[in-house]
């Protein structure tokens, strides 16, 4: 459910690049999550707070940098250059980032099948760039996208890594509910985005911001960020690191999907190689 619910980040991204800022996108819909997850979470969050521990406030902060403020940045630039298609192709690169880094962070072992698995991903991302299928591709603009969107990728894959380890370096005491972590996640992010927002002086571009604007800033705060997170947070507590490498394969899928029904968005054959390499990088790194 989390990395379903995580692809459908990039078609909001893509309803909002054109008319609003990064800063002011990252924002609001983290205004939004936050007063979701005051909602779900209720009136025992100050006790559950008061449980956290100085290490795993680190991590929250690291959680709050990298899987919220970078990857919106990240995404909502890149998607000013490259489609929602190849944004979401690129997310796949998730499964093989997150092995890595499952490797190097929490230490767990890395078999024969995760290094082929990273290298068929760097493959498929070859592929999508038009190698070998059609250099003009190429163009400087394209690249750029592209790499924004490997950024934000990079930056979903540390999110996951972090969440699973707050969990390995947490004791029995330390139980916080999915909601709440996700809550001062948020809110930690939106603290970040105040000054930058407020450079950017979006009170023109959001009083102009159609309903579909609006429609998809309260989906990205509510659903993408605080249902997702909660389900990641969840699943966390229960999975081991190349378990969840492997499920982030579902975000690619889920944006593909919803980028061809939702965006009218058109899939070519180098980027549905690309694809193909992605996804079996995902099945083989998952296989047991």
């Amino acid at each position: 459910m989390a990395f379903s619910l995580a692809g459908s980040s990039v078609i909001a991204a893509r309803f909002l690049a054109d008319s609003l800022s990064p800063f002011t996108i990252t924002f609001m819909s983290l205004f939004f999550a936050v007063l979701t997850a005051v909602i779900c979470s209720g009136r025992k969050t100050a006790r559950y707070i008061k449980q956290i521990k100085p290490a795993q406030w680190k991590i929250l902060f690291l959680q709050a940098v990298f899987g919220i403020f970078l990857f919106r940045i990240f995404l909502t630039v890149g998607l000013g250059y490259t489609s929602a298609v190849e944004a979401g192709i690129i997310t796949g690169s998730s499964p093989a980032i997150t092995g890595l880094l499952a490797w190097i962070i929490l230490r767990e072992p890395i078999k024969r099948k995760s290094v082929l698995g990273i290298s068929l991903t760097l493959v498929g991302i070859l592929l999508l760039q038009g190698f070998p299928y059609n250099i003009a591709v190429l163009n400087s603009q394209h690249l750029t996208g592209n790499l924004f969107a490997l950024g934000a990728a990079a930056c979903e894959s540390m999110f996951t890594t972090l969440s699973r380890k707050v969990y390995l370096n947490s004791d029995e005491e330390y139980n916080l509910p999915p909601f709440t972590q996700a809550g001062i996640v948020s809110t930690i992010a939106l603290i970040l985005c105040i000054i930058p927002m407020l450079i950017e002086k979006p009170m023109e571009a959001l009083i102009s911001l159609p309903a579909s604007g609006w429609f998809a800033l309260v989906w990205y705060g509510s659903i993408v960020t605080v249902v997702a997170f909660a389900c990641m947070f969840a699943g966390a507590k229960r999975c081991d690191g190349y378990t969840i490498a492997a499920f982030t394969g579902l975000i690619p899928l889920s944006a593909l999907v919803l980028a061809v029904l939702i965006l009218g968005e058109t899939v070519h054959m180098h980027q549905l190689t690309g694809c193909t390499f992605i996804v079996s990088a995902i099945l083989l790194i998952s296989r047991k």
